[in-house]
């Protein structure tokens, strides 16, 4: 398909504004503006309330979540959430608006994890903190109102990518256990050379030079670019992972390895649905007012929530 009309309207825009690309930025500088640029947009789901929390991180650090409850009566499930941002941007008030809206739309309690960003803290911290707080929502299961026994997890491009890897790294430490893996635009391998990253290289909001950048921040070597819990598509088995909703976008670098990833769980006989959104680019489910598809994508994400993992 051409690029949608909405997604053309975009990308002028930010041609028109002519901000440097933000790799060619102070990290901080470009940290700042993303923060003011996210106020919760328009019609925002009624919810329940909303906490912020200090809960422990890993080796006796602190870790910053923000909690939403849905309305109604629970046990609620929950779905632990990671914002994107390449490991290197972004936080949990940047996407309060996305965290609303899927709480909203599944019923599901969101656990949003203010995961320690690169290139201050390198691979593997952002995993190892997405693990202390899985741990520390099933220990609070009770006080937070939620069922153990039906906990997900959700991102959306490098978020997306601490939730698959998060699946891999419970299922190897024995637990908890995962229920459902609602995959955005998800980062799965570190290879370049696919043809999304050729066609989509330049001019569709990410770009793959910007991906380079990323990876360069994240990790501290270029092996570890490979190792599963950085690009979870070259574990050795998907055996045994949670069933999935894997999203993407047609001119996004990140295409064909979202979908590379599908392909392989459903090899390892594991459920998953999989929906590429025609004509769309990368970070439009971040954008409500702009991409009218993005509220299609979290009511996806909240009917399969609901769906798959109960109500």
């Amino acid at each position: 398909m051409p690029l949608h009309p909405q997604a053309a309207d975009f990308l002028a825009q930010l041609a028109r504004i002519k901000t440097p690309s933000l790799e060619e930025l102070p990290i901080g500088t470009t940290r700042r503006a993303l923060v003011l640029g996210s106020a919760v947009k328009r019609e925002p789901p009624q919810l329940a309330r909303v906490e912020t929390r200090t809960i422990p991180g890993p080796e006796g650090s602190e870790l910053r979540i923000r909690i939403y409850w849905p309305m109604g009566d629970g046990p609620f499930g929950a779905c632990l959430y990671f914002h994107g941002g390449g490991w290197v941007l972004n936080d949990i008030d940047t996407h309060d608006d996305v965290a609303r809206r899927l709480t909203g739309a599944s019923g599901f309690v969101f656990v949003s994890v203010d995961y320690r960003l690169a290139p201050e803290h390198k691979y593997p911290a952002a995993i190892e903190d997405a693990y202390a707080a899985l741990q520390w929502v099933v220990r609070e299961a009770a006080n937070l109102h939620v069922d153990p026994a039906r906990i997900a997890v959700c991102g959306d491009s490098a978020g997306g990518n601490l939730a698959a890897v998060l699946c891999l790294m419970t299922r190897d430490r024995g637990g908890p256990p995962i229920a459902f893996q609602a995959l955005i635009y998800p980062i799965t391998d570190c290879d370049f050379d696919r043809p999304s990253y050729h066609d989509n290289a330049d001019g569709y909001f990410l770009t793959t030079k910007q991906m380079k950048w990323f990876w360069n921040h994240y990790v501290s070597s270029p092996q570890q670019m490979s190792e599963p819990y950085a690009s979870p598509l070259r574990a050795a088995s998907l055996n045994g992972l949670p069933p999935a909703l894997i999203q993407t976008a047609e001119f996004d670098p990140l295409r064909d390895e979202g979908e590379a990833y599908a392909d392989a769980l459903r090899a390892a006989g594991i459920p998953v649905t999989l929906h590429r959104y025609e004509g769309l680019i990368h970070a439009f489910v971040k954008r409500v007012d702009q991409f009218d598809a993005a509220t299609e994508a979290i009511l996806e994400v909240g009917s399969a929530l609901k769906s798959l993992v109960g109500d």
